[in-house]
């Protein structure tokens, strides 16, 4: 009986160890699997943030055009008029750098043309673990005084 009874305490003792063990492993791919969707998500949202930097000075809705030709630029009556999509939580705005304004003028219809920057979409998160700033220089156009000027499309991505 003292024999039957030390097999079974083994054969307990190789189940509990066997359990914690496979438990062990689960916890472990559990933590792989969310550190590879946590970067998966990261590396998504760089590509729509890259994409949304080709696309958006080339936009119908933005975009400067002559009699149907496009002028590849930024038409900036249509920045002040613009009513954008959901794009997320990003801040989205356009800054003349050349020639240079002394300050940062927000541009309004009360302001323009006499300002250098343009909030094309705002949302921010009031707490946010991420930052990721990406820019890419575009030229404006002001039909008012029919001059093209330099400026950088900046995108800040909130997560």
């Amino acid at each position: 009986m003292k024999k039957a009874e030390l097999q079974m305490q083994e054969t307990m003792l190789v189940i509990f160890i066997v359990t914690i063990i496979i438990g062990i492993a689960l916890f472990t791919f559990y933590q792989i699997q969310l550190k590879s969707i946590e970067k998966s998500k990261v590396e998504l949202e760089q590509s729509r943030n890259l994409i949304l930097l080709e696309t958006l000075p080339n936009s119908i809705e933005l975009s400067y055009s002559n009699l149907g030709n496009e002028q590849n630029s930024i038409d900036t009556l249509k920045l002040l008029n613009s009513n954008s999509l959901n794009y997320g939580f990003k801040d989205i705005s356009i800054k003349q750098v050349y020639p240079e304004i002394n300050g940062e003028i927000i541009c309004n219809k009360q302001s323009y043309p006499n300002c250098n920057k343009y909030v094309v979409y705002s949302k921010k998160l009031s707490k946010y673990n991420s930052l990721e700033v990406i820019s890419v220089p575009v030229s404006l156009y002001f039909p008012y005084t029919d001059e093209y000027k330099s400026a950088v499309l900046e995108v800040k991505s909130y997560s």
